[in-house]
């Protein structure tokens, strides 16, 4: 037998840590191919996550606001987390058809819907329109942004400001008229909320595109209308008023434009924008994408670049989303209660 002294032992000790690392590699490699399936079929993984791209699903077509700032912010999360933030824009349905999508998908973190005000009108005048509920179809991420509406009018209503239209109307009961992007539209409800808190009877209008919409208002065919303030702007050097914005405070942009609030207390009807995941979605994940959001939206050459159209870019806790998307839907259904208002 061959006897094994302390110098041979010491010269077979590599090959066998060799071969035990061998061993210890094979086995590791197995784990992974059981764990294959499961990132494969896309189930949660909060352990380096992303770890492929995200999906970002816009309830509008391509260009418009919402998708533009969309863009502008995944583009920016997407370097944070090292990974491809795709956007998916499927518009139709009051954004239901997007809303649904997302809410259906899975839970872990890579397909998100980007929430506008629908999100608080549907369920409150659309309760049946899928998904239902924003606060129990989705998890929240973070808001994104938020801006004011401006009330435009043009040569047809002989008012200088919130009061002349007020008393004018009360004079002309049911004759003014206010544009608007659709039944259930933050502008719409603007409207109608003016109304409300001011006495008024009036009258509002429909329309497919806001192109139409601004021609109608510098024309005076169409009273007035609250628009975005990209469309405003170009509006103010053909003759159209700014007579308020609806933000509880003036607008930076607009600084000698009051806010409806000064003449009606309370008023507040803003455009936002927030970040929503499936419901369900891991606590890690949501922390990540979080981070990421909060980090995008303080990028400084982001801020100047929306400045002109009056982008505030908001940020925060995915709780203090959840507390907005709360009072929205809370002022809506005061709305439909008081006023008894349905949609057309």
């Amino acid at each position: 037998m061959q006897r094994i002294t302390a110098r041979s032992e010491a010269l077979f000790l590599p090959r066998r840590r060799l071969l035990q690392g061998g061993a210890a590699m094979v086995a590791g490699l197995g784990a992974l191919a059981a764990r294959a399936p499961a990132i494969a079929q896309g189930q949660p993984r909060n352990d380096g996550f992303p770890l492929r791209p995200i999906t970002l699903t816009v309830p509008f077509p391509p260009g418009g606001g919402v998708d533009t700032i969309a863009r502008a912010v995944s583009e920016r999360m997407g370097r944070i987390l090292g990974t491809t933030i795709i956007v998916d824009n499927k518009p139709g349905g009051s954004t239901s058809l997007a809303a649904a999508q997302v809410s259906r998908a899975a839970p872990d973190g890579y397909s998100l819907f980007i929430a506008t005000p629908a999100s608080s009108i549907n369920p409150v005048f659309q309760p049946d329109l899928p998904p239902g509920d924003t606060r129990k179809a989705f998890t929240p991420i973070g808001a994104v942004a938020r801006l004011p509406y401006v009330l435009v009018t043009g040569p047809g209503l002989p008012a200088e400001d919130v009061a002349g239209l007020i008393a004018w109307s009360k004079a002309n009961p049911g004759a003014l008229n206010l544009g608007n992007s659709g039944a259930a539209t933050a502008p719409r409800f603007a409207a109608e909320l003016l109304a409300f808190q001011a006495g008024l009877k009036l009258v509002t209008v429909p329309y497919k595109g806001g192109a139409a919409e601004m021609l109608d208002i510098t024309s005076g065919r169409l009273h007035g209308a609250f628009a975005q303030m990209i469309e405003v702007l170009p509006m103010l050097e053909n003759g159209a008023r700014a007579l308020a914005v609806s933000s509880p405070q003036r607008s930076p942009r607009l600084p000698d434009v009051p806010a409806l609030a000064e003449t009606l207390p309370g008023f507040d009807v803003t455009s936002w924008n927030g970040l929503f995941a499936p419901p369900g979605t891991p606590a890690p994940v949501v922390a990540r994408l979080n981070a990421a959001l909060n980090e995008a939206v303080a990028d400084p050459d982001l801020r100047r670049r929306f400045a002109e159209e009056g982008v505030e870019f908001v940020g925060g806790r995915p709780e203090d989303l959840a507390q907005r998307l709360d009072s929205e839907i809370a002022k809506w259904t005061r709305l439909r209660e008081s006023a008894n208002l349905r949609l057309d």
